[in-house]
């Protein structure tokens, strides 16, 4: 069973809260992304939905600033994420209990095969891959078959929906399933997680359940999937006001500033990120947990380990 290491109410807090900068709404889009650098170029994949009742759909990449966009692919895919490594890019979809893997060189032709296969009272979601301490790690969010929800009865390892669960792989070809008694966290909403590693700790965002219909991301850390460290700088954002304006540039329609100045906005979820430039580009959802949201932007200026390292003591 999993340990968690979180600090008490008297602990010191001996330094600022990360300068995490929001930017605003970088788009009108309410799809899970992953940014990543592709031939020194930071891109953006997006996930759009055809049947999301399904959880299927198909992904496209772009050029994120730019906004030259290349073929879509992954048809009937769900959740879809990224890798990028020596010019290559790794996509990760699921569908049912079941992870694809896509594989390009070109953004244009990709290679599909079945990586990872869970038992089939498990249903899958986001999943989020990255390499680290000799080998790649992949998150995977969980909730028990059949249903979007789940529930403890029909899935002896998830508790309160959603839980992630872990495969590590020597090469991005043969993935192994950690024990599944190692799920994290049995004991609350955990979801859509993003995976990192710096010095020596496996790095992990998920969005957390708050009280009164709120949802908010948090950070942990660990070095064996067994024992996890809460991050002390906690959670890394909150719904605000810069959640409802335009970065400066953005391109938006009369229609969507109208909208999205007056939106439900109860949550910043969806964190995926990636350093460029010597920034680190952390970008994420808003919106109301039931479809309609769009994506912002915020900016720590420093690489993704400090920025990673600077939440805890």
């Amino acid at each position: 069973m999993i340990t968690e290491i979180n600090y008490s109410s008297s602990t010191l807090m001996p330094k600022p809260f990360p300068k995490l900068v929001k930017q605003g709404i970088v788009m009108d889009f309410g799809g899970e992304i992953t940014p990543f650098v592709f031939k020194g170029r930071m891109m953006l994949m997006m996930q759009h939905w055809t049947d999301y009742g399904a959880h299927k759909g198909y992904a496209e990449i772009m050029d994120y600033f730019s906004g030259e966009k290349y073929p879509p692919f992954g048809e009937d895919m769900g959740y879809m994420s990224a890798y990028c490594e020596d010019d290559v890019v790794y996509a990760f979809g699921t569908l049912e209990n079941k992870v694809y893997r896509f594989t390009s060189s070109d953004l244009i032709h990709w290679d599909k095969k079945t990586v990872v296969e869970f038992p089939e009272n498990f249903e899958l979601f986001n999943t989020s891959v990255y390499r680290g301490d000799g080998k790649y790690m992949m998150a995977v969010e969980c909730a028990g078959a059949g249903t979007s929800k789940g529930h403890p009865a029909e899935n002896p390892y998830i508790g309160v929906p959603f839980t992630e669960f872990f495969a590590s792989s020597p090469d991005l070809e043969r993935w192994e399933l950690l024990p599944l008694e190692n799920g994290y966290s049995r004991d609350r909403y955990v979801a859509c997680p993003a995976l990192r590693y710096a010095g020596g700790w496996y790095y992990m965002i998920c969005l957390e359940a708050l009280p009164l219909t709120r949802y908010a991301p948090y950070i942990y850390r660990t070095k064996d999937f067994v024992t996890w460290e809460i991050g002390l700088y906690n959670p890394i954002l909150l719904a605000s006001e810069e959640d409802r304006h335009p970065k400066p540039g953005a391109a938006l329609s009369p229609e969507s500033e109208a909208r999205l100045a007056a939106h439900m906005d109860i949550n910043n979820s969806d964190v995926d990120l990636c350093e460029f430039g010597g920034r680190t580009y952390v970008l994420y959802q808003t919106g109301n947990q039931q479809g309609d949201g769009t994506l912002c932007e915020a900016v720590f200026d420093g690489g993704m380990q400090e920025f990673l390292e600077s939440y805890f003591n």
